[in-house]
């Protein structure tokens, strides 16, 4: 009988994903001023818990419904870098978000845990992706 080489894929807890993401960013901005790592931290979290319920929900990113979470992650992301929510924000933000979801990056932070010994933080591509395309989909509030 032939076995599959494929490797079992498990799921991890939110309070463990939590954790790995919390250790990762730690590790990877550890030397930056406290309250900018608790802020790009507290901004990765709000998104990915934000685009996560939106996409159980059923929310797509062309939908009306999604204009609304773009809204209030744009807002955080305002609150964060001390910006108004505007179209030219919302381009601004769709460029680095762009930039930032270019799989050779996900790749470099996976080498980087891998290379330092740390747990590979959780991809965040999906959430990244849907928040992408509902930008693009709701350019101006």
């Amino acid at each position: 009988m032939e076995t599959s080489s494929m490797p079992e894929l498990t799921t991890i807890s939110d309070a463990e994903r939590r954790r790995i993401v919390h250790e990762f960013v730690d590790e990877t901005v550890g030397d930056a001023h406290p309250e900018v790592v608790a802020m790009v931290r507290d901004l990765t979290f709000r998104v990915r818990d934000t685009v996560e319920l939106a996409r159980a929900a059923g929310i797509t990113p062309e939908s009306p419904r999604a204009g609304h979470v773009v809204a209030a992650l744009v807002a955080a992301y305002g609150e964060v870098f001390d910006r108004v929510d505007d179209a030219g924000y919302r381009s601004a933000l769709l460029a680095r978000l762009e930039v930032a979801n270019d799989p050779r990056t996900e790749r470099y932070f996976q080498l980087l845990a891998t290379v330092n010994g740390w747990t590979p933080p959780p991809t965040l591509t999906p959430v990244v992706d849907w928040f992408i395309a509902a930008l693009r989909q709701h350019p101006a509030p």
